[in-house]
């Protein structure tokens, strides 16, 4: 039982959540939690450019946030794969933070042309300053 109590608290954690077995389970069958499915195909970079794809996560809005992402060649071929905690935050800050560690090992290993692909919106209006809601991805070119 404080399995599954403490997997509702952290699915649902704007309940208080009964501790008594029985008001748990009426309770329980009054959830739900809404699930929308969206097709994504991920697609090669041009020639001459690298794409890097990133997400940030958060165990709790704010809570524990981590930060991943992964840079392939125009092959698709895995040029470089990253993740690492960031300690505390929110789900925005993790995922801009993963953003920004792509985009710096894209500086670092000198990759001129570059696509960054996120799954978060919020950040896409943040970097293009508009709410284009097609567009989850952007081409950045880099003069050095």
């Amino acid at each position: 039982m404080l399995d599954t109590f403490k997997l509702l608290q952290t699915t649902f954690h704007y309940i208080k959540w009964p501790l008594e077995w029985w008001r748990l389970c009426k309770l329980i069958e009054k959830c739900t939690h809404e699930t929308k499915v969206t097709m994504v195909q991920w697609t090669k970079p041009p020639d001459k450019w690298v794409k890097v794809n990133t997400d940030g996560s958060a165990l709790c809005n704010p809570g524990r946030i981590g930060a991943g992402g992964i840079i392939r060649n125009p092959k698709g071929e895995l040029i470089l794969a990253f993740s690492t905690p960031l300690g505390e935050g929110t789900n925005n800050q993790a995922e801009v933070e993963a953003a920004i560690l792509g985009l710096s090992w894209c500086a670092n290993l000198r990759y001129k042309n570059v696509i960054l692909e996120v799954d978060s919106q919020v950040l896409v209006d943040w970097f293009k300053k508009d709410k284009d809601p097609e567009s989850r991805q952007m081409r950045l070119q880099h003069k050095y």
